[in-house]
């Protein structure tokens, strides 16, 4: 397939979810950068992951992580250090931990939904807006995804559009260049339609 072909996808991507969220744009993107990459681990994982919120909300697991594994966490990944660095010196395990329960799922699990949410902040490294932003973005997104009416047609017309975009093969679309592309398409029909 051409990249044509995958910009038609894209674009019949958001003309789909258009009509189940006409006035929620920032969906566009996570929605579809979800389905992407749950497709490619498992078609049928990612349909129930679209509705459960196990990685976007809280799941058990993170609670329960040492402070050792936390304050690694921090100090590894160079953007969160730098960001963190107060934190980190004094070993304010409370801040952390807080931070840690926002952050771990996006940057450490890498959920796709959560990821393309939170696109902007993390191309700009603004991790402390991610920290400030996280519950309203997720309650908004929850309220919005939950308010869809007609689920089941949502869910089938999702896994229509991951299959296509699959179809392109697990290596290419695993790249950060693809979800990139991904980003840039729908923000040129975004800007299509304002103008």
């Amino acid at each position: 397939m051409t990249k044509k072909s995958f910009e038609k996808i894209v674009q019949e991507g958001i003309r789909f979810i258009a009509r189940f969220f006409p006035h929620s744009q920032y969906l566009y993107f996570p929605l579809l950068s979800a389905a992407l990459v749950w497709a490619i681990k498992s078609s049928k994982e990612w349909q129930e992951k679209i509705f459960s919120w196990e990685v976007w909300l809280d799941p058990s697991f993170v609670k329960v992580k040492s402070d050792e594994f936390i304050l690694v966490f921090f100090s590894d990944h160079a953007g969160l250090s730098q960001a963190f660095s107060e934190e980190i010196g004094t070993h304010d395990m409370p801040a952390l931990r807080k931070f840690f329960y926002h952050l771990y799922p996006i940057i450490g699990l890498e959920d796709p939904f959560l990821s393309g949410l939170f696109l902007q902040e993390l191309a700009s490294q603004d991790y402390r807006m991610i920290v400030q932003q996280y519950d309203i973005k997720v309650a908004q997104a929850i309220v919005d995804i939950e308010a869809v009416d007609e689920k089941r047609e949502f869910l089938e017309g999702l896994e229509t559009i991951a299959r296509e975009m699959a179809s392109f093969g697990a290596d290419m679309i695993t790249q950060t260049s693809v979800q990139r592309a991904l980003a840039e398409i729908i923000n040129n029909e975004l800007k299509k339609e304002k103008d």
